[in-house]
């Protein structure tokens, strides 16, 4: 794993003999900082301008792929003429068409059981945030005390194991939280791919960036394209690191200005 600017020549050169560009986004922690809440990552202005120069380029696609709900995804991003992932890939909107991917019954019946557990659970501990997406759900912990954490993450097991054993349910740790979602084949790489087959361009170069651990899904699976993890980890798939929000926003914009270059 490189950091990305000491490896840059050679990325420049990577970006610039490929005619189309696929980005794919992580949302929070790649485009905006972790906040406490989710509804209080919100894209900085900046962040927003690039993003919306970018997609206005006949040769760049922008996919954002988050965990959060499709729409509240859109809603926070609020760029049109992107496509978007929620749900780590469950849910996927390209062209202004949604679509989902089909989850077994036995499987949506086990997720809606451990989402009334937990939004039960939640109600017990000050500073937890449940966050029920349809198709998945998520228990934040990032505003709960210190000597809370240790009784949370024992309640949390005792009750989502057994959906776990049984291979109905699966969960994820994120940065102070925990992703329940069904446990279907389909993780944020399956939605990348997808994204490339919808684009159909063998010269497309596919750039993936985020921070969490249901990004190397997608690390692991695009060995072909750009992949990089803001924040360096040690076993992470990712080609590269950045250390920080505001050097994706940099690289962002830098490839922005490459291709207003190539337009004049």
């Amino acid at each position: 794993m490189h950091y990305l600017w000491s490896r840059w020549p050679q990325i420049q050169k990577q970006i610039r003999s490929r005619k189309n560009l696929l980005f794919l986004l992580d949302y929070d922690g790649t485009l905006t900082l972790i906040a406490p809440t989710p509804r209080q990552a919100r894209l900085s202005p900046q962040t927003k301008l690039v993003l919306r120069r970018l997609s206005r380029k006949s040769n760049v696609t922008l996919a954002v792929i988050s965990g959060r709900a499709l729409a509240d995804l859109k809603r926070m991003v609020g760029l049109r003429h992107l496509a978007y992932a929620g749900n780590h890939g469950l849910e996927l909107w390209w062209h202004n068409k949604r679509r989902t991917v089909k989850i077994p019954r036995a499987l949506k019946e086990a997720l809606s059981e451990v989402t009334r557990i937990l939004s039960k659970v939640g109600r017990e501990f000050d500073g937890v945030i449940t966050e029920n997406k349809g198709l998945s759900l998520s228990l934040h912990y990032r505003l709960v005390k210190a000597n809370g954490l240790t009784h949370l993450k024992k309640e949390f097991w005792n009750h989502v194991m057994p959906f776990v054993r049984s291979g109905t349910i699966r969960v994820v740790k994120g940065k102070r939280v925990f992703e329940v979602r069904p446990n279907v084949p389909w993780t944020k790489g399956h939605a990348a791919l997808w994204f490339m087959k919808k684009l159909a361009s063998p010269s497309c170069l596919p750039i993936y960036i985020g921070d969490d651990q249901t990004d190397e899904d997608a690390f692991s699976v695009l060995k072909r394209g750009i992949t990089i993890r803001v924040g360096e980890h040690h076993r992470s798939e990712a080609k590269y690191y950045v250390r920080r929000v505001g050097e994706v926003v940099r690289f962002l914009e830098w490839v922005a200005d490459e291709h207003a270059r190539r337009d004049h």
